[in-house]
């Protein structure tokens, strides 16, 4: 009896074995599953890699430091000399017989040069701070185009995932009305051009779920390359309520835009860079004022055992009185770049006026379009399910059933599209503002939730 139980046990041990050993493998080579990411994950991945914004830091970091070069211009200079090398002198004319000699020299100096007054020096420290503000203004203008651009391409995905979604129901619609046409004709009751239309529909469908398959490769390539490694899956949009510009008076978006928009800060600074510039030549012309100190020690001469030392300190004013014209040449072209600014400056601001407006509009409009394509949707689905049933009980034919279901498709990728092109009319009404701003997307990320299982259809 015991040696029948170890011999049980001895052929129960390697089948536990090999099913461990198959859970194991199972468990090693399964498809690893990732949580779908949302659009603040995604823009931070892209925020970490975008060179564009990478680019205006560096720029930013750059002009910094034209602050301390400006500053260095008033502060104390001080620089040492040092030399040894082999002279010969040949001296004629001091006494009866020349004087011809080398010898060995050596020199040290140290020279302070402290500025008291130096007029290009002081604008030249407002031309530093211009600078570094006109390029914090870049550096705000692409992180906001860099968010909007993540929002596009983010909502790009949706929508052609929504699309594709749609494909597919009209591919499981499609073969719905033509299997209906392959049972009426084989009762004698339909006929073979209503199957061979219904065939055709089927087919047509499914080559439309190829196209949708090819945007959302696309879609994804493109948000791929804005966060610099392969996205997965992404959150969905919940059901929301569509909402309108908040105030909702285009002429305060309007002088939003004018106070915020970093395009337009970027290119008001660009003038007072101009001017400033304009200053900085004209001071060309401005006497200098330094005091100097020098120290000196030289040994080695013609004349043996001879050492000079010497120390001085003089205030020294320097008086450009011409400079081959240089100075008026570059005034004039400081000036002519200033006009240009100004000139560019009211061209950004007519641009963000009318970029505004559009948004405004467009803002506006979103919702309206997104109300009736919702409410058409609905119509289409009701009328089509209506048409269907009306096609099985033998009072609608084929045609009637596949115009209807074309109807509710069409309205449906019609609303889809709406749905998206809100959110993204919202970011775009932010960004052309310059208000634009990471709580934004995140009020934009509170209206996601968990992605659909696939077949399903989330805003239907």
């Amino acid at each position: 009896m015991k040696a029948g139980k170890d011999f049980g046990c001895i052929h129960e041990r390697p089948v536990i074995f090999l099913s461990l050993l198959f859970s194991f493998l199972s468990m090693a080579f399964a498809p690893l599953s990732y949580p779908a990411q949302d659009l603040i994950s995604i823009y931070k991945m892209a925020r970490d890699t975008d060179p564009a914004l990478k680019a205006a830091m560096s720029d930013l970091e750059a002009s910094k430091t034209e602050r301390p070069l400006a500053m260095s211009q008033l502060l104390p200079q001080l620089t040492a000399l040092a030399g040894i090398g082999r002279y010969r002198k040949n001296i004629s004319g001091i006494g009866p017989d020349n004087i011809d000699k080398g010898f060995w020299g050596e020199s040290y100096s140290a020279t302070l040069v402290q500025p008291i007054f130096n007029g290009q020096a002081y604008i030249s420290l407002k031309m530093a701070e211009s600078m570094i503000q006109t390029q914090e203004a870049e550096v705000l203008a692409v992180s906001q185009d860099l968010m909007a651009r993540v929002c596009a391409s983010y909502f790009d995905l949706l929508d052609a995932r929504a699309q594709r979604s749609v494909a597919r129901d009209n591919v499981r619609l499609s073969k719905k009305i033509y299997d209906q046409a392959v049972a009426f004709f084989k009762a004698g009751t339909g006929d073979i051009v209503s199957v061979k239309e219904a065939k055709a529909r089927w087919d047509a469908a499914k080559a439309g779920v190829i196209k949708a398959e090819n945007r959302i490769s696309i879609a994804k390539e493109n948000l791929s390359i804005l966060v610099h490694r392969r996205v997965g899956d992404i959150l969905d949009v919940r059901p929301f309520k569509p909402t309108g510009p908040d105030p909702d008076d285009i002429s305060k978006w309007v002088q939003a835009a004018l106070d915020n928009q970093p395009r337009l800060k970027e290119a008001k600074l660009r003038i007072k860079l101009a001017n400033q510039e304009i200053d900085y030549n004209k001071r060309q012309r401005w006497p200098k004022l330094n005091l100097e100190a020098q120290a000196s020690y030289t040994d080695g001469s013609f004349l043996p055992d001879v050492i000079y030392r010497d120390v001085h300190g003089m205030v020294v004013l320097s008086i450009p009185f011409y400079l081959g014209g240089s100075i008026g040449a570059k005034t004039q072209r400081a000036t002519a770049k200033a006009i240009s600014a100004r000139h560019g400056y009211q061209r950004t601001c007519d641009e963000i006026t009318f970029e505004t407006k559009r948004a405004y509009l467009k803002l506006k409009d979103s919702i309206s379009q997104l109300e009736a394509a919702k409410q058409a949707m609905e119509s289409a689905k009701v009328s089509m399910e209506a048409t269907n049933k009306g096609y099985e009980i033998g009072t609608r034919n084929v045609v009637d059933a596949v115009n209807m279901t074309d109807r509710y498709l069409i309205a449906k990728r019609a609303y889809l599209n709406a749905l998206y092109s809100h959110i993204i009319a919202r970011i775009e009404l932010k960004k052309v503002t310059g208000t634009l701003t990471i709580k934004d997307l995140e009020s934009i990320n509170g209206l996601l939730d968990n992605p659909p299982k696939d077949g399903q259809n989330a805003h239907e």
